[in-house]
């Protein structure tokens, strides 16, 4: 299994913003840049390792404006910062990369499995266990409303599904068992819940891609167990005859996410080519224009899975190359524009646009973090998962290079 997985993937005050004219803008110390991807995967892995705390979870978001951490935090997000380091590790051993960094990195995954494990729940009319946050309202007389509890549980489907996907990769690269346990009471929860997305005909628009990512990874990882792969190869079928609505670019994501992980069954399906073409072009009509004032790393993850999908397919049509070159510059386009937003060590500004800086000793605890854009000085681990993830898929060159110079 090993093997089959690593052929897969080659404090302090803030002053004010004050106004600067261009002669005072020139005296500001620009922090060395990183030359190469790997640079900026190494900050940003870095930084993500930082924030994980002693329970296994992560610490969430942090304003530079108010100096402080926000009140707001995301399941998801955090069951995706292990997703995320867990790929970052395959990357690291299948590319020949810095041991004792990927060791750092693994025994980062093992903690959130752990975290994950014990903050999985018994839903009483469910068989198996999701993860979930404890839900503490600060009002007595709080009653949930059932789209609250809809979307409650939507969101620990979608954390469940990481969380599974984690610890499949775990599991293959590792052959440790010892999270088994709770990899086999989260599948069964994800099977429940997905035959009843099924049997309703993917009525619910919100039904989480990750799932559809996770069942086709433990199909991959475990051929033995018909159960999930008859489930993973009806819902491949049902999801890829939907035409789902692409609210953002986090749905069309994890669409194609889903979707590679689902090409790498050498099963040629003509239907997840059309599916791949049909939801690049809405998702590029849908963002027309590239906007240099935000991180778009998660915009970029996506264009470059289906320009992947779409650029090395033997059976290629002319429009399946325009649609995979059109997605494959405006991937490049965002995730290098995006890079500007990540904060380099010794960093103490950043610009909020043209003559206006920001000034804060804060940045200097924050290395490899992603800002959310020009006009949101916040941070948080979701967007430096999306360009961790992104920047595997634009390392190509970097690790050519590192594997001619140790050659030489």
């Amino acid at each position: 299994m090993k093997r089959f997985l690593l052929s897969l993937i080659f404090g302090l005050t803030v002053a004010a913003c004050s106004e600067k004219g261009p002669e005072t803008a020139k005296k500001e110390t620009t922090p060395e840049q990183p030359t190469r991807v790997l640079d900026y995967l190494s900050l940003t892995s870095d930084y993500l390792l930082k924030q994980q705390n002693n329970n296994g979870f992560f610490s969430y978001e942090f304003d530079f404006i108010t100096g402080k951490p926000t009140e707001w935090d995301n399941l998801i997000h955090q069951t995706r910062a292990g997703f995320s380091l867990m790929q970052y590790y395959t990357f690291l051993i299948a590319s020949s990369i810095d041991p004792p960094k990927a060791a750092l990195v693994l025994s980062a995954v093992q903690n959130t499995l752990a975290a994950f494990g014990k903050a999985s729940v018994l839903h009483n009319d469910m068989p198996g266990m999701l993860v979930s946050f404890y839900y503490s309202p600060k009002a007595a007389s709080f009653r949930p409303t059932a789209e609250f509890l809809h979307d409650r549980l939507t969101i620990e489907i979608a954390a469940t599904a990481f969380a599974l996907t984690t610890e499949l990769y775990y599991w293959g690269m590792t052959d440790d068992s010892s999270f088994e346990e709770y990899r086999l009471k989260w599948r069964k929860a994800l099977l429940y819940h997905t035959n009843r997305f099924i049997k309703s005909g993917g009525k619910d628009n919100s039904f989480p891609s990750a799932v559809w990512l996770a069942l086709t990874t433990y199909a991959q990882s475990d051929p033995s167990d018909t159960e999930v792969a008859q489930t993973a190869e009806k819902l491949t079928a049902l999801m890829l005859s939907l035409n789902r609505p692409i609210v953002n670019a986090e749905n069309y994501t994890w669409d194609m996410m889903a979707v590679r992980q689902n090409s790498r069954a050498d099963v040629k399906n003509k239907m997840q080519t059309k599916f791949v073409m049909r939801r690049t072009s809405d998702i590029l009509a849908l963002y027309p224009r590239h906007d240099a004032g935000i991180n778009s790393c998660l915009l970029s993850l996506g264009l470059a899975t289906a320009s992947n999908l779409l650029l090395n397919d033997p059976e290629q049509t002319p429009e399946m190359k325009r649609i995979g070159r059109a997605a494959l510059g405006r991937g490049q386009l965002e995730y290098y524009s995006s890079l500007k937003f990540t904060i380099l060590p010794q960093q103490t500004w950043i610009s909020l646009g043209p003559g206006r800086t920001l000034h804060s000793q804060d940045f200097k605890l924050f290395t490899g973090a992603s800002v959310a854009g020009l006009h949101a000085p916040q941070i948080n681990i979701g967007l430096a998962e999306n360009c961790l993830l992104a920047g595997m898929r634009f390392a190509g060159e970097d690790i050519k290079e590192s594997a001619a110079r140790e050659n030489q």
